[in-house]
Protein backbone atom coordinates (compact mmCIF):
# COMPACT_ATOMS: atom_id res chain seq x y z
CA UNK A 1 0.00 0.00 0.00
CA UNK A 2 1.16 3.51 -0.80
CA UNK A 3 1.00 6.21 1.89
CA UNK A 4 -0.11 3.71 4.49
CA UNK A 5 0.56 3.22 8.19
CA UNK A 6 2.36 0.02 9.19
CA UNK A 7 2.08 -1.84 12.50
CA UNK A 8 4.36 -4.86 12.57
CA UNK A 9 4.91 -7.36 15.38
CA UNK A 10 7.16 -10.29 16.19
CA UNK A 11 5.03 -12.88 18.03
CA UNK A 12 6.61 -16.02 19.59
CA UNK A 13 5.34 -19.08 21.46
CA UNK A 14 1.56 -19.09 21.57
CA UNK A 15 0.16 -21.08 24.47
CA UNK A 16 -2.37 -22.55 22.02
CA UNK A 17 -0.27 -25.29 20.39
CA UNK A 18 -2.56 -25.51 17.38
CA UNK A 19 -1.10 -22.22 16.14
CA UNK A 20 2.12 -23.42 14.55
CA UNK A 21 1.61 -22.24 10.95
CA UNK A 22 0.58 -19.11 9.09
CA UNK A 23 -2.68 -20.80 8.12
CA UNK A 24 -3.69 -21.68 11.67
CA UNK A 25 -2.83 -18.18 12.91
CA UNK A 26 -4.76 -16.65 10.01
CA UNK A 27 -7.91 -18.52 11.06
CA UNK A 28 -7.42 -17.54 14.72
CA UNK A 29 -7.25 -13.91 13.68
CA UNK A 30 -10.10 -13.97 11.19
CA UNK A 31 -12.64 -15.42 13.65
CA UNK A 32 -12.46 -12.54 16.14
CA UNK A 33 -15.39 -10.11 16.01
CA UNK A 34 -13.74 -7.75 18.50
CA UNK A 35 -10.57 -7.51 16.45
CA UNK A 36 -12.44 -6.46 13.31
CA UNK A 37 -15.17 -4.39 15.04
CA UNK A 38 -17.87 -6.89 14.09
CA UNK A 39 -16.89 -6.90 10.42
CA UNK A 40 -15.85 -10.01 8.50
CA UNK A 41 -12.37 -9.92 6.94
CA UNK A 42 -11.59 -11.73 3.72
CA UNK A 43 -8.59 -13.90 2.90
CA UNK A 44 -6.49 -12.48 0.09
CA UNK A 45 -3.28 -13.45 -1.64
CA UNK A 46 -2.13 -16.45 -3.57
CA UNK A 47 -0.01 -19.44 -2.88
CA UNK A 48 2.32 -18.92 0.06
CA UNK A 49 0.75 -15.55 0.93
CA UNK A 50 -1.32 -15.44 4.09
CA UNK A 51 -3.33 -12.24 4.42
CA UNK A 52 -6.64 -10.80 5.58
CA UNK A 53 -8.26 -7.55 4.47
CA UNK A 54 -11.28 -5.64 5.76
CA UNK A 55 -12.72 -2.99 3.48
CA UNK A 56 -14.61 -0.89 6.04
CA UNK A 57 -11.55 -0.54 8.26
CA UNK A 58 -9.23 -0.15 5.26
CA UNK A 59 -6.78 -2.59 6.89
CA UNK A 60 -4.83 -5.49 5.44
CA UNK A 61 -2.99 -7.95 7.66
CA UNK A 62 -0.11 -10.18 6.43
CA UNK A 63 1.43 -13.16 8.21
CA UNK A 64 4.81 -14.76 7.75
CA UNK A 65 6.56 -17.49 9.71
CA UNK A 66 9.69 -16.41 11.59
CA UNK A 67 12.64 -18.81 11.51
CA UNK A 68 13.88 -19.66 15.03
CA UNK A 69 16.10 -22.57 14.03
CA UNK A 70 19.26 -20.49 14.32
CA UNK A 71 18.60 -19.42 17.92
CA UNK A 72 21.52 -20.35 20.16
CA UNK A 73 19.61 -20.71 23.42
CA UNK A 74 15.96 -21.16 22.42
CA UNK A 75 13.69 -22.70 19.80
CA UNK A 76 10.04 -22.11 19.03
CA UNK A 77 7.71 -23.90 16.70
CA UNK A 78 5.31 -20.96 16.70
CA UNK A 79 6.94 -17.67 15.70
CA UNK A 80 5.45 -15.15 13.29
CA UNK A 81 5.75 -11.70 11.79
CA UNK A 82 2.33 -10.03 11.95
CA UNK A 83 2.23 -7.07 9.56
CA UNK A 84 -0.80 -4.75 9.45
CA UNK A 85 -1.24 -1.85 7.03
CA UNK A 86 -3.91 0.78 6.66
CA UNK A 87 -4.36 4.14 4.99
CA UNK A 88 -6.69 5.55 7.63
CA UNK A 89 -4.87 6.90 10.70
CA UNK A 90 -7.78 6.65 13.13
CA UNK A 91 -8.66 3.13 12.04
CA UNK A 92 -5.08 1.89 12.43
CA UNK A 93 -4.59 3.77 15.71
CA UNK A 94 -7.46 1.83 17.29
CA UNK A 95 -6.72 -1.48 15.54
CA UNK A 96 -3.25 -1.77 17.11
CA UNK A 97 -4.55 -2.20 20.65
CA UNK A 98 -7.26 -4.66 19.61
CA UNK A 99 -4.64 -6.71 17.76
CA UNK A 100 -2.27 -6.75 20.72
CA UNK A 101 -5.01 -7.77 23.14
CA UNK A 102 -6.15 -10.58 20.86
CA UNK A 103 -2.63 -11.92 20.42
CA UNK A 104 -1.75 -11.68 24.11
CA UNK A 105 -5.00 -12.37 25.95
CA UNK A 106 -6.83 -14.68 23.56
CA UNK A 107 -4.07 -16.47 21.65
CA UNK A 108 -1.67 -16.09 24.59
CA UNK A 109 1.58 -15.50 22.76
CA UNK A 110 4.39 -15.66 25.28
CA UNK A 111 6.44 -12.85 23.75
CA UNK A 112 5.33 -9.97 21.55
CA UNK A 113 7.67 -7.26 20.30
CA UNK A 114 6.88 -4.26 18.14
CA UNK A 115 9.02 -4.01 15.03
CA UNK A 116 7.34 -1.05 13.32
CA UNK A 117 4.72 1.39 14.61
CA UNK A 118 4.05 4.19 12.13
CA UNK A 119 1.15 5.47 14.22
CA UNK A 120 3.38 6.10 17.24
CA UNK A 121 6.04 7.61 14.99
CA UNK A 122 3.49 9.93 13.44
CA UNK A 123 2.23 11.05 16.86
CA UNK A 124 5.77 11.48 18.20
CA UNK A 125 6.74 13.54 15.15
CA UNK A 126 3.77 15.83 15.75
CA UNK A 127 4.49 16.12 19.47
CA UNK A 128 8.25 16.62 19.37
CA UNK A 129 8.27 20.17 17.94
CA UNK A 130 5.73 21.26 20.55
CA UNK A 131 7.63 19.70 23.46
CA UNK A 132 10.91 21.02 22.14
CA UNK A 133 9.35 24.47 21.95
CA UNK A 134 8.25 24.29 25.59
CA UNK A 135 11.70 23.12 26.70
CA UNK A 136 13.49 25.86 24.75
CA UNK A 137 11.11 28.48 26.10
CA UNK A 138 11.81 27.50 29.72
CA UNK A 139 15.57 27.51 29.12
CA UNK A 140 15.18 31.01 27.70
CA UNK A 141 13.11 32.16 30.68
CA UNK A 142 15.47 30.68 33.28
CA UNK A 143 18.48 32.28 31.61
CA UNK A 144 16.83 35.69 31.44
CA UNK A 145 15.27 35.54 34.91
CA UNK A 146 18.28 34.36 36.88
CA UNK A 147 20.78 36.48 34.95
CA UNK A 148 18.68 39.60 35.42
CA UNK A 149 17.64 38.99 39.00
CA UNK A 150 20.67 37.08 40.40
CA UNK A 151 23.70 37.71 38.19
CA UNK A 152 26.15 36.02 35.87
CA UNK A 153 27.00 33.41 38.49
CA UNK A 154 23.37 32.25 38.82
CA UNK A 155 24.05 28.76 37.50
CA UNK A 156 26.66 28.02 40.16
CA UNK A 157 24.37 29.20 42.98
CA UNK A 158 21.04 27.78 41.72
CA UNK A 159 21.78 24.42 40.07
CA UNK A 160 22.08 21.27 42.19
CA UNK A 161 25.35 19.39 42.42
CA UNK A 162 23.90 16.72 40.11
CA UNK A 163 23.06 19.38 37.52
CA UNK A 164 26.46 21.03 37.87
CA UNK A 165 28.26 17.71 37.39
CA UNK A 166 26.03 16.76 34.46
CA UNK A 167 26.64 20.04 32.67
CA UNK A 168 30.38 19.86 33.35
CA UNK A 169 30.73 16.33 31.96
CA UNK A 170 28.73 17.20 28.86
CA UNK A 171 30.62 20.44 28.29
CA UNK A 172 33.82 18.45 27.81
CA UNK A 173 32.56 17.47 24.35
CA UNK A 174 33.46 20.65 22.51
CA UNK A 175 32.04 21.82 19.20
CA UNK A 176 32.09 25.09 17.27
CA UNK A 177 29.24 26.58 19.31
CA UNK A 178 30.52 25.53 22.72
CA UNK A 179 33.77 27.39 22.13
CA UNK A 180 31.83 30.63 21.73
CA UNK A 181 28.95 30.55 24.23
CA UNK A 182 28.14 29.79 27.86
CA UNK A 183 26.27 26.48 27.76
CA UNK A 184 25.50 25.20 31.31
CA UNK A 185 21.66 25.32 31.34
CA UNK A 186 21.49 23.98 27.78
CA UNK A 187 23.37 20.85 28.88
CA UNK A 188 20.90 19.57 31.48
CA UNK A 189 17.71 17.57 30.93
CA UNK A 190 14.01 18.37 30.69
CA UNK A 191 13.27 17.34 34.28
CA UNK A 192 16.22 19.41 35.58
CA UNK A 193 14.71 22.56 34.07
CA UNK A 194 11.42 22.00 35.85
CA UNK A 195 13.16 21.41 39.17
CA UNK A 196 14.83 24.82 38.96
CA UNK A 197 11.30 26.24 39.10
CA UNK A 198 9.42 24.04 41.58
CA UNK A 199 11.95 22.09 43.63
CA UNK A 200 15.29 23.83 43.89
CA UNK A 201 16.28 26.44 46.49
CA UNK A 202 18.59 29.01 44.95
CA UNK A 203 21.40 29.85 47.32
CA UNK A 204 21.27 26.40 48.95
CA UNK A 205 22.21 23.98 46.20
CA UNK A 206 24.63 21.97 48.33
CA UNK A 207 23.00 19.97 51.19
CA UNK A 208 26.17 19.96 53.26
CA UNK A 209 26.02 23.75 53.45
CA UNK A 210 22.51 23.55 54.89
CA UNK A 211 23.70 21.10 57.55
CA UNK A 212 26.51 23.45 58.53
CA UNK A 213 24.06 26.33 58.92
CA UNK A 214 21.67 24.24 61.02
CA UNK A 215 24.48 23.19 63.35
CA UNK A 216 25.58 26.81 63.80
CA UNK A 217 22.12 28.13 64.77
CA UNK A 218 22.20 29.84 68.18
CA UNK A 219 18.67 31.10 68.65
CA UNK A 220 15.08 31.36 67.46
CA UNK A 221 15.79 34.42 65.33
CA UNK A 222 18.54 32.65 63.40
CA UNK A 223 16.28 29.61 62.95
CA UNK A 224 13.47 31.78 61.56
CA UNK A 225 15.94 33.47 59.21
CA UNK A 226 17.15 30.10 57.92
CA UNK A 227 13.58 28.88 57.42
CA UNK A 228 12.90 31.86 55.17
CA UNK A 229 16.09 31.28 53.24
CA UNK A 230 15.31 27.60 52.70
CA UNK A 231 11.99 28.22 51.00
CA UNK A 232 12.12 26.74 47.52
CA UNK A 233 12.12 28.80 44.34
CA UNK A 234 8.48 27.83 43.83
CA UNK A 235 7.43 29.69 46.97
CA UNK A 236 9.96 32.50 46.93
CA UNK A 237 10.12 33.54 43.29
CA UNK A 238 7.59 31.73 41.14
CA UNK A 239 4.37 31.49 43.15
CA UNK A 240 2.17 33.87 41.18
CA UNK A 241 3.22 32.92 37.68
CA UNK A 242 4.04 29.21 38.10
CA UNK A 243 2.82 27.60 41.32
CA UNK A 244 -0.66 29.16 41.28
CA UNK A 245 -1.08 28.04 37.66
CA UNK A 246 -0.26 24.38 38.41
CA UNK A 247 3.05 24.38 36.55
CA UNK A 248 4.58 21.39 38.35
CA UNK A 249 1.93 18.69 37.64
CA UNK A 250 1.70 19.81 34.02
CA UNK A 251 5.49 19.79 33.58
CA UNK A 252 5.81 16.34 35.16
CA UNK A 253 3.06 14.92 32.94
CA UNK A 254 4.63 16.38 29.81
CA UNK A 255 7.97 14.97 30.97
CA UNK A 256 6.48 11.46 30.92
CA UNK A 257 5.17 12.02 27.40
CA UNK A 258 8.52 13.46 26.34
CA UNK A 259 10.29 10.33 27.58
CA UNK A 260 8.04 8.23 25.36
CA UNK A 261 8.99 10.41 22.42
CA UNK A 262 12.70 10.13 23.23
CA UNK A 263 12.59 6.36 23.71
CA UNK A 264 10.20 5.53 20.88
CA UNK A 265 7.36 4.44 23.13
CA UNK A 266 3.90 3.42 22.01
CA UNK A 267 1.55 6.37 21.50
CA UNK A 268 -2.19 6.57 21.29
CA UNK A 269 -4.42 9.34 20.06
CA UNK A 270 -5.10 10.59 23.60
CA UNK A 271 -1.33 11.03 24.10
CA UNK A 272 -1.28 13.40 21.14
CA UNK A 273 -4.28 15.34 22.37
CA UNK A 274 -2.96 15.58 25.93
CA UNK A 275 0.57 16.44 24.83
CA UNK A 276 -0.69 19.31 22.70
CA UNK A 277 -2.90 20.56 25.55
CA UNK A 278 -0.03 20.49 28.05
CA UNK A 279 2.38 22.16 25.64
CA UNK A 280 -0.05 24.98 24.94
CA UNK A 281 -0.77 25.51 28.65
CA UNK A 282 2.92 25.53 29.63
CA UNK A 283 3.84 27.88 26.80
CA UNK A 284 1.20 30.31 28.03
CA UNK A 285 2.48 30.07 31.63
CA UNK A 286 6.12 30.62 30.69
CA UNK A 287 5.36 33.41 28.21
CA UNK A 288 3.33 35.34 30.78
CA UNK A 289 6.04 34.85 33.39
CA UNK A 290 8.69 36.20 31.01
CA UNK A 291 6.55 39.25 30.27
CA UNK A 292 6.44 39.98 34.00
CA UNK A 293 10.04 39.31 35.07
CA UNK A 294 10.41 42.92 36.23
CA UNK A 295 7.52 42.55 38.68
CA UNK A 296 9.43 40.21 40.98
CA UNK A 297 11.27 41.86 43.88
CA UNK A 298 13.74 39.87 45.98
CA UNK A 299 13.70 40.47 49.71
CA UNK A 300 16.85 41.60 51.48
CA UNK A 301 17.14 38.16 53.10
CA UNK A 302 16.93 36.44 49.70
CA UNK A 303 19.60 38.70 48.23
CA UNK A 304 21.88 38.09 51.20
CA UNK A 305 21.38 34.33 50.90
CA UNK A 306 22.25 34.38 47.20
CA UNK A 307 25.34 36.56 47.80
CA UNK A 308 26.54 34.26 50.57
CA UNK A 309 25.93 31.20 48.39
CA UNK A 310 27.90 32.75 45.56
CA UNK A 311 30.84 33.37 47.87
CA UNK A 312 30.64 29.81 49.22
CA UNK A 313 30.52 28.41 45.68
CA UNK A 314 33.65 30.36 44.76
CA UNK A 315 35.47 29.22 47.90
CA UNK A 316 34.42 25.65 47.23
CA UNK A 317 35.91 25.90 43.74
CA UNK A 318 39.12 27.25 45.20
CA UNK A 319 39.30 24.41 47.74
CA UNK A 320 38.90 21.86 44.97
CA UNK A 321 41.54 23.52 42.84
CA UNK A 322 39.06 24.51 40.14
CA UNK A 323 39.84 28.20 40.38
CA UNK A 324 43.58 28.75 40.29
CA UNK A 325 45.57 31.49 38.62
CA UNK A 326 47.00 28.91 36.23
CA UNK A 327 43.68 27.31 35.24
CA UNK A 328 41.43 30.36 35.19
CA UNK A 329 43.28 33.64 35.77
CA UNK A 330 40.39 35.97 34.88
CA UNK A 331 37.94 34.24 37.22
CA UNK A 332 40.61 33.84 39.88
CA UNK A 333 40.97 37.57 40.31
CA UNK A 334 37.24 37.90 40.81
CA UNK A 335 37.35 35.49 43.72
CA UNK A 336 35.92 32.73 41.55
CA UNK A 337 32.76 34.67 40.69
CA UNK A 338 31.52 35.76 37.30
CA UNK A 339 31.54 39.54 37.34
CA UNK A 340 31.72 42.38 34.83
CA UNK A 341 34.82 42.37 32.66
CA UNK A 342 37.14 45.31 33.23
CA UNK A 343 38.79 46.82 30.18
CA UNK A 344 42.39 47.90 30.29
CA UNK A 345 45.30 46.65 32.31
CA UNK A 346 44.82 46.92 36.06
CA UNK A 347 47.39 45.66 38.59
CA UNK A 348 45.74 42.58 40.05
CA UNK A 349 46.31 41.26 43.56
CA UNK A 350 47.21 37.69 44.29
CA UNK A 351 43.76 37.09 45.74
CA UNK A 352 40.79 39.40 46.17
CA UNK A 353 38.66 39.63 49.30
CA UNK A 354 34.92 39.83 49.94
CA UNK A 355 34.00 43.26 51.26
CA UNK A 356 31.95 43.60 54.43
CA UNK A 357 29.06 46.01 54.98
CA UNK A 358 31.09 48.37 57.19
CA UNK A 359 34.04 48.34 54.80
CA UNK A 360 31.84 49.21 51.84
CA UNK A 361 30.21 52.14 53.63
CA UNK A 362 33.64 53.44 54.69
CA UNK A 363 34.97 53.16 51.14
CA UNK A 364 31.97 54.99 49.69
CA UNK A 365 32.49 57.81 52.17
CA UNK A 366 36.16 58.04 51.16
CA UNK A 367 35.25 58.15 47.47
CA UNK A 368 32.61 60.84 48.03
CA UNK A 369 34.97 62.99 50.14
CA UNK A 370 37.78 62.64 47.60
CA UNK A 371 35.58 64.52 45.10
CA UNK A 372 37.20 62.94 42.04
CA UNK A 373 34.05 64.06 40.24
CA UNK A 374 30.66 65.57 41.09
CA UNK A 375 29.35 62.02 41.48
CA UNK A 376 30.62 58.51 42.32
CA UNK A 377 29.77 56.21 39.45
CA UNK A 378 28.69 52.69 40.37
CA UNK A 379 30.92 50.90 37.89
CA UNK A 380 33.96 53.07 38.65
CA UNK A 381 33.45 52.60 42.39
CA UNK A 382 33.35 48.79 42.13
CA UNK A 383 35.75 48.00 39.29
CA UNK A 384 38.38 50.66 40.01
CA UNK A 385 38.12 51.99 43.55
CA UNK A 386 37.16 48.77 45.36
CA UNK A 387 38.97 46.38 43.08
CA UNK A 388 42.09 48.49 43.45
CA UNK A 389 41.88 47.66 47.15
CA UNK A 390 41.57 43.92 46.46
CA UNK A 391 37.78 43.58 46.84
CA UNK A 392 35.98 41.07 44.62
CA UNK A 393 33.86 42.66 41.90
CA UNK A 394 30.70 40.54 41.92
CA UNK A 395 30.32 40.27 45.69
CA UNK A 396 30.72 44.05 45.90
CA UNK A 397 27.92 44.62 43.40
CA UNK A 398 25.69 42.24 45.33
CA UNK A 399 26.33 43.97 48.65
CA UNK A 400 25.63 47.40 47.14
CA UNK A 401 22.22 46.15 45.97
CA UNK A 402 21.49 44.86 49.46
CA UNK A 403 22.51 48.15 51.09
CA UNK A 404 20.32 50.06 48.63
CA UNK A 405 17.37 47.88 49.70
CA UNK A 406 18.18 48.58 53.33
CA UNK A 407 18.10 52.31 52.65
CA UNK A 408 21.75 52.77 53.62
CA UNK A 409 22.87 53.82 50.12
CA UNK A 410 21.10 55.69 47.33
CA UNK A 411 21.55 54.56 43.71
CA UNK A 412 20.47 57.18 41.20
CA UNK A 413 20.87 58.19 37.55
CA UNK A 414 23.31 60.95 36.68
CA UNK A 415 24.11 62.58 33.36
CA UNK A 416 27.82 62.73 32.60
CA UNK A 417 29.62 65.55 30.80
CA UNK A 418 29.52 63.37 27.68
CA UNK A 419 25.73 63.29 27.81
CA UNK A 420 25.40 59.64 28.94
CA UNK A 421 23.23 58.48 31.83
CA UNK A 422 24.95 56.18 34.32
CA UNK A 423 24.23 54.77 37.79
CA UNK A 424 25.83 56.63 40.68
CA UNK A 425 25.99 56.15 44.46
CA UNK A 426 25.53 58.44 47.45
CA UNK A 427 24.29 58.34 51.02
CA UNK A 428 20.63 59.14 51.70
CA UNK A 429 20.09 62.80 52.76
CA UNK A 430 19.63 61.94 56.44
CA UNK A 431 23.03 60.20 56.47
CA UNK A 432 25.06 62.92 54.74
Amino acid sequence: MENSFVFELLCIEPLEHDIQSEGSLLKALSFSNKLWNGNEPKEVGGKGVFALTEAKLHITLFLKAFDTSKMLTDYSEGAFIVHAEGKDFDSMEAFRLRLLRHLKNTLQFNEIRILTDDISTSIANRLYPEINGVESLLRRYLTKFFTQRVGLNWWETSATKVMLDKAKSRSEKKDDFSELIKEDVSLVDFDDLGELIYKQTSGFNHPEKIIQKILSIKGAEELHHLQNELQGNYTKYFKDFFQDKHFEPRWRELYRIRNKVAHQGIFFDYDLERGLQLSAALIEIITQAEQNIDELVFSIEEKEAIRNAAIEAAEDQAERGLNTIESNPENYYRGGLQGLKVLGKIPLPEKERYITEDELLDELELALNAKYNYYVGLKWFVTTHLRGKHYTVTASYALINILVDKGMIDMYDVRTNDGFFIKALRFPPDQD
